[in-house]
């Protein structure tokens, strides 16, 4: 039963997350959720925007590219992240509050 929230079909999915949101727990984990996920996002702009500002200004060297590719490298494991993280902890949830028929 280690994947259960994974064989659900779409609406048992959305019925288990609804469930979860409603939680205290669940209150918490949506606003980090969140706010895991704005911070990949803003991290991803910032690192284009440094890449794009330093092109423009013709001064586009080794340590631009490491520091925009490093900020990318960990927005993208925000990203990823949070999404694995939300899957395990509605996994759980599903495995403790949802019985099979």
């Amino acid at each position: 039963m280690k994947n259960k929230y994974q064989r659900m079909n779409v609406l048992e999915k959305k019925k288990c997350r609804e469930s979860f949101y409603q939680t205290a727990k669940g209150k918490e984990m949506k606003t980090r959720f969140i706010r895991l996920n704005i911070l990949g996002v803003v991290g991803i702009i910032f690192s284009i925007f440094i890449i794009v500002s330093s092109y423009y200004e013709k001064s586009l060297n080794g340590a631009t590219w490491g520091m925009a590719i490093l900020l990318t490298v960990f927005s993208i494991i925000f990203l990823v992240g949070a999404y694995y993280i939300r899957g395990k902890v509605l996994n759980q949830f599903a495995i403790k509050n949802f019985k099979d028929k």
